[in-house]
């Protein structure tokens, strides 16, 4: 079982590789439940920046809401930009 934060981690790391880190958050996440000192926040703001998640809905990402399949399929699709 996969969050929608550590989701947001995998992916990006895998799309950019192993070492890549996200930009610092800076003024704000986007989102009304990413806190900026979230350890995920980078990556959640950056996930939504490369046009891969645009939340949960209401202005939320709900990071700790667990990913079922037909939402890691569409993670995957947009993230990798596969047909």
């Amino acid at each position: 079982v996969v969050n929608r934060a550590q989701m947001a981690i995998f992916l990006l790391r895998a799309k950019h590789g192993a070492t890549y880190s996200p930009p610092a958050v800076g003024a704000s996440t986007g989102f009304g439940d990413v806190p900026l000192e979230a350890s995920y926040a980078p990556w959640v703001k950056q996930l939504a920046a490369e046009g891969v998640t645009a939340g949960c809905g209401s202005g939320n990402f709900c990071p700790l809401q667990n990913v079922n399949r037909a939402q890691m399929a569409t993670f995957l699709v947009r993230a990798f930009g596969l047909p």
